[in-house]
């Protein structure tokens, strides 16, 4: 059920006998700027390891465990042109307890968000420091995977200079030294005061009892103007190419492609049996045209990416292949343009597409990631075994020929 706790504030509870344990989600959204993923990040970072009342990640941890091993994590994320902070707790029922252990989760939730480690409007200096630390660390280290680093280049050379997507929902290492304990006290509080919030809650749980442990949570009422939320750009004149050199054994060869179909789009369940017959599943032409049969790619799969309106191909190969790779997958887009597939690929796409749905709603965290989404953008849940077996070729080839290339990105090992 739906309920509105405060203006802007929403709670949805899924009572569920399916799961032994309970999770709890808690989005904070705003619209993405060129400069808040960065200190949200370090926001999430800084609560989850402290409070005033827990002052070390030593004993905020021991309270945990105190709590049957209860989980509570942050971290952040986007949704189109939206950036989100999301904690996330997971927790034994409190049949298996024997007490009751939700109060007792939602109490350090309470203390965790709303009573941070600060005093004069600052954070708590070492603890600022470290987190500031650690997140400079691990942003740097993702950029140590070179798949990683051709994707994030691949996007960087797709979205327009100007865009707020050039800035990942991580944020910049380099963003971080202009951070202080202080001027990050202010990114926090308007997290807690005006971002719009929703809390989903799945489980074994009475809804009424739910309700009456989450309004401990102090939220007040806030304006909310999300504006809009599907990122959409203007397709270039020319296909926007780059070419970087490293030392590496495997080049990675990336590709862009617009395409304006988004979630809660009539052609999105097309688009997701398209992206399977293209490349997003293994009986994808890219998997069996380009890495089985002509062994051009150690890799080869492509990505819809729903909010964002961007279809992309990732490929390992070697760096003198990567013309005849990129004529070879334009080819394979070209067969599934021309409906050049068999009704049996097209069923065992469609198959695996409603398994992998099917097998999702066996973790309770991907139920509560689905309705947040659905929230997010006020589409209705649907039936989607029954939207996959709708979906004809005609609509199929409507979405491949939507497809226009746009960006190539080449990450070679040879100079």
């Amino acid at each position: 059920m739906h309920y509105n706790l405060a203006r802007g504030v929403n709670l949805d509870v899924i009572p569920t006998k399916q799961f032994k344990a309970n999770q709890i989600l808690i989005n904070f959204t705003t619209p993405q700027t060129h400069t808040n993923a960065t200190a949200r990040n370090l926001v999430a970072n800084v609560l989850e390891t402290s409070s005033k009342k827990y002052p070390t990640q030593t004993a905020l941890a021991r309270r945990l465990a105190q709590q049957y091993g209860t989980y509570i994590s942050m971290g952040v994320g986007r949704v189109g042109l939206l950036h989100t902070v999301r904690l996330k707790a997971g927790f034994i029922n409190d049949q298996l307890a024997h007490t009751n252990l939700f109060d007792q989760v939602i109490a350090l939730i309470r203390e965790i968000l709303f009573n941070p480690l600060a005093s004069d409007g600052a954070f708590d200096q070492a603890t600022f420091a470290r987190q500031a630390h650690n997140l400079g660390a691990t942003i740097n280290s993702y950029y140590d995977d070179k798949q990683f680093w051709a994707a994030r280049r691949l996007l960087d050379l797709y979205y327009a200079d100007d865009s707020v997507m050039q800035t990942p929902s991580f944020g910049k290492a380099s963003e971080i030294a202009g951070l202080t304990a202080q001027n990050l006290y202010p990114v926090y509080q308007s997290m807690i005061e005006d971002d719009r919030v929703d809390i989903l809650i799945i489980g074994d749980l009475d809804e009424q009892e739910v309700i009456r442990a989450i309004q401990q949570l102090p939220f007040n009422d806030r304006q909310i103007d999300l504006g809009q939320i599907i990122y959409d750009q203007r397709p270039y004149r020319q296909i926007q190419r780059q070419v970087e050199y490293q030392q590496l054994s495997q080049a990675k060869l990336n590709l862009g492609y617009q395409l304006p179909i988004h979630y809660g789009h009539a052609l999105y369940y097309a688009g997701l049996v398209f992206n399977g017959l293209f490349g997003g599943s293994p009986y994808s032409k890219l998997f069996t045209n380009v890495r089985e049969k002509a062994s051009l790619a150690y890799y080869a799969s492509s990505r819809l990416m729903p909010f964002n309106g961007l279809l992309t191909v990732q490929t390992g190969i070697k760096s003198s292949d990567a013309r005849r790779v990129e004529e070879l997958i334009n080819a394979q887009l070209k067969e599934v343009q021309e409906d050049n597939y068999s009704d049996q690929r097209l069923n065992e796409v469609k198959a695996g597409l409603i398994n992998q749905y099917r097998s999702g709603n066996d973790l309770a965290g991907n139920l509560l990631e689905r309705q947040l989404v659905r929230n997010l953008l006020g589409v209705q849940q649907a039936d989607i075994p029954a939207a996959f077996n709708a979906v004809t070729r005609a609509e199929i080839q409507r979405v491949a020929r939507s497809l226009k290339q746009q960006a190539v990105y080449l990450l070679s090992g040879e100079n």
